[in-house]
């Protein structure tokens, strides 16, 4: 069979051959894809050898889009373009996200970057990989000018350019290479390298990733420095991960909400274990025989609905997230009210005699049912809020507004008092409308609820502001900047 660089015509000398050859890869893809849609076979073995050589060569692709990846910042594409770095040039070039791109960049920089280290025998340099090369302009003619100097990471390249390994593989390799200690020879270092190419073989990147942080071990025979290393990596993992936590909800207005977030991965696995705990259904041997008797689970006996066992997978374990968030326990929080959703109800829709949606400090409304499933598992607070137990209006004795005024005067308010401002009164700060320090007094005709954002502004130098009092004895703030 005719390899790829057969197929061509040598071209004018200087004249970039990657179009062509590009042109001639999609030629090929076009057959292949339909070749695959005429094939009649059935046998798993065949199916599975297809699957395979399809995936290395996915692989290989990857490793020639890495390559012209590493170009494009070696030549600072992105500065002649406009784009703050080749990240963003990547991202906004292939229609996609700014954070794989980045990565990917990153990636394809490490796999290219020429090394201090220099091969101790001819063994040492790179296999040549005419396929991989051909991709980007190479060429199998005896004439090839000499190579660049050799990357500390070739073998790893190389074997992405084989498709030996997937860009995922070659990320976890190249961070296991960089968390190295100092110190290390640069045979050592080699032989760190060849170890996880080695272990990269059987295993998937995340597996991969839990071997790695023990790579030292193919050259430190000390068990006790291994582990202290092992120890040093997965610490700096976690400060990482701390930096990436990030949460965000979009309310979709339709009665759904939709969020991500990311955490560091004990976090992460400690919720994944109880969403799994809640929707697995339970399994028992029947007393006296092998029979085994499977219960409902956890979420079911929770929610008192058997058919959400009979859901997908997916559905059950967002259900679950749903009925886990409402049991949070916010007792133990700095600002109870802050981390509690506040609904108000009447007594008549609690008990289940009438149906009528209840209001919320988030500013939306839930249905009766729900409002009454919730009561189940929550203390009530109710509406009247005064009494011995509770003052709402404490003069002078403190300066800070308590829990009680916070939820009285989440009764009168959705969001912050600043005209205009939409933050939700579960996001605010209680202020003192009348200054502590200028003789106010800590009670709900002196409070205020305001966002973060609009707190700073009535307090700072640049703004002034005037007060409306509404006959319902609530407060609008107006902000004007100072001239």
């Amino acid at each position: 069979m005719a390899t790829m660089p057969q197929l061509l015509d040598p071209g004018t000398p200087g004249q970039s051959r990657v179009p062509a050859l590009l042109e001639q890869a999609h030629a090929v893809i076009d057959s292949l894809q339909d070749a695959i849609a005429a094939d009649q076979r059935t046998a798993g073995r065949a199916l599975r050898a297809d699957l395979v050589e399809v995936e290395r060569l996915a692989r290989r692709v990857e490793a020639a889009r890495l390559r012209l990846v590493a170009r494009a910042d070696s030549v600072r594409v992105a500065e002649r373009t406009g784009h703050t770095d080749t990240g963003a040039w990547v991202a906004q070039s292939t229609n996609g996200d700014r954070r794989p791109a980045s990565r990917d960049v990153r990636l394809a920089t490490a796999l290219t970057a020429p090394s201090t280290i220099e091969p101790s025998s001819q063994e040492d340099s790179p296999d040549p990989s005419p396929t991989g090369l051909a991709l980007v302009g190479g060429t199998d003619s005896p004439s090839t000018p000499p190579a660049p100097p050799r990357a500390e990471l070739a073998r790893t390249a190389a074997a992405l350019d084989e498709g030996r390994i997937s860009a995922d593989h070659a990320r976890v390799i190249t961070g296991a290479m960089a968390d190295l200690p100092d110190g290390l020879s640069p045979e050592q270092r080699r032989t760190c390298e060849a170890e996880l190419l080695l272990l990269a073989v059987n295993r998937a990147p995340a597996k991969l990733r839990i071997a790695a942080r023990r790579v030292l071990a193919a050259v430190e025979p000390d068990e006790d420095v291994v582990d202290a290393h092992e120890d040093d990596v997965l610490a700096a993992e976690e400060e990482h991960a701390r930096d990436e936590s990030a949460f965000w909800i979009r309310d979709n207005h339709d009665g759904t909400m939709t969020g991500h977030f990311t955490v560091p991965w004990a976090a992460g696995a400690i919720l994944g274990k109880v969403i799994d705990a809640m929707t697995a259904p339970r399994r028992r041997t029947q007393p006296g025989s092998d029979a085994v008797v499977t219960e409902p689970s956890d979420l079911a006996r929770l929610t008192g609905d058997t058919r959400v066992d009979e859901l997908d997978w997916q559905h059950r374990r967002g259900l679950a997230l749903a009925d886990l968030l409402q049991r949070i326990p916010t007792d133990h929080l700095s600002r109870k009210v802050a981390a509690t959703l506040l609904v108000t109800t009447r007594l008549d829709d609690l008990r289940g005699d009438l149906h009528r949606a209840g209001h919320t400090d988030a500013g939306d409304h839930l249905d009766a049912g729900t409002i009454r499933r919730m009561a189940c598992a929550a203390g009530i607070i109710p509406v009247v809020l005064g009494g011995p137990s509770q003052p709402l209006d404490l003069a002078r004795q403190k300066r800070l507004f308590t829990e009680a005024q916070a939820v009285a005067l989440s009764l009168r308010y959705d969001t912050c008092a600043a005209h205009g401002c939409e933050r939700p009164f579960a996001w605010t700060e209680i202020h003192h409308l009348h200054a502590w320090r200028d003789g106010g007094l800590t009670d709900l005709h002196n409070a205020i609820p305001l966002c973060g954002y609009h707190h700073r502004m009535i307090d700072g130098p640049d703004w002034q502001h005037t007060v409306h009092r509404a006959p319902d004895d609530t407060v609008t703030i107006h902000f004007h900047r100072r001239t």
